[in-house]
């Protein structure tokens, strides 16, 4: 896919703005590039399940005992680091009670296993819907500094927010259909 230059010099040509050479560059651009890129990065990402950034990990046990309500802590993933935490393996859903405090999922189960949003600091590994989304993001920080355009900058976050929804929906037909198993309790017929 396209590097961090590349991206940000899609953002800014969608505003009229200079491109940049590097995120090193002494220019406005940038500068500006290199300050929203990595925390608009993450926002994006954490938006909705990007099949590029869905990552699985089985959790390793820390030796600390949480002070109360939990019996176990476990580190969550640190390479590449989990943005938010989709769904643990669990035989029913919602029958395991965790919480996130931290960096580390604190349980009563002896063992953990997690499906997650991880952070891909490398913009070449995004897929191409996460990757406009993000353009899209970007230029929309961007329009209000560069060019002073409020319009402009509405306009773009309407492109995002139009880029997220497609792009999620795409990346959410990709795999086999779920099937929910019912159990006799909620299984009733009239």
């Amino acid at each position: 896919m396209a590097s961090q230059v590349q991206i940000c010099n899609l953002a800014l040509s969608r505003l009229g703005a200079s491109t940049i050479t590097s995120l090193g560059d002494n220019t406005t651009e940038a500068k500006l590039c290199n300050t929203f890129f990595n925390d608009l990065a993450d926002e994006v990402m954490s938006e909705g399940s990007w099949t590029s950034t869905i990552t699985r990990a089985t959790l390793a046990l820390t030796t600390n005992t949480p002070a109360f309500g939990f019996d176990n802590e476990f580190q969550l993933p640190v390479d590449p680091q989990a943005l938010k935490i989709l769904n643990i393996d669990e035989d029913i859903p919602g029958s395991t009670t965790y919480r996130i405090e931290g960096d580390k999922l604190l349980s009563n189960n002896d063992n953990m296993k997690i499906r997650y949003i991880a952070r891909l600091t490398d913009s070449e590994d995004w897929d191409i819907y996460l990757q406009r989304a993000f353009i899209a993001r970007l230029a929309s920080e961007l329009a209000y500094p560069l060019t002073g355009d409020d319009k402009k900058a509405a306009l773009e976050f309407q492109r995002y927010e139009g880029f997220l929804s497609r792009g999620l929906a795409q990346n959410g037909q990709q795999g086999s259909k779920q099937i929910v198993i019912s159990s006799d309790a909620i299984d009733v017929r009239f």
